[in-house]
């Protein structure tokens, strides 16, 4: 049965991570606990989020009523799923935070520059 569970969480059931390399958790290990009454839980192991200075910036983009993250980042970075860089590189550990408030400057990242270890430590 674990190995089983473990598989899922590596194909990530069809939501494209962690095994896709645009996931943030790209390369991350697949853990196991035993959870109650003996059940192994499978999960992803934790993220650690790096500085926002370790991304190069592409531009600086003005939020405009409307706007969601994963537009965004499909507009600038050529992926909706790498909203989470966006995240990064400004900072965030809500998404919606970043797009809350019309009139606010974000730094959209260059997708091609994550540097080494952003995405799993």
């Amino acid at each position: 049965m674990a190995s089983a569970l473990g598989n899922l969480v590596k194909s990530a059931a069809g939501t494209g991570g962690p095994n896709k390399q645009s996931s943030r958790y790209y390369g991350a290990a697949i853990l196991t606990t035993v959870g109650p009454g003996g059940q192994p839980v499978v999960y992803v192991d934790r993220r650690i989020l790096p500085q926002p200075d370790v991304y190069t910036s592409l531009l600086d983009y003005i939020i405009v009523e409307g706007d969601r993250l994963d537009n965004l980042a499909a507009k600038f970075l050529g992926d909706p799923l790498l909203f989470w860089m966006i995240c990064d590189a400004n900072g965030a550990t809500d998404p919606d935070e970043l797009t809350a408030q019309v009139g606010r400057t974000i730094q959209i990242p260059v997708a091609s520059a994550v540097p080494p270890g952003v995405r799993n430590g």
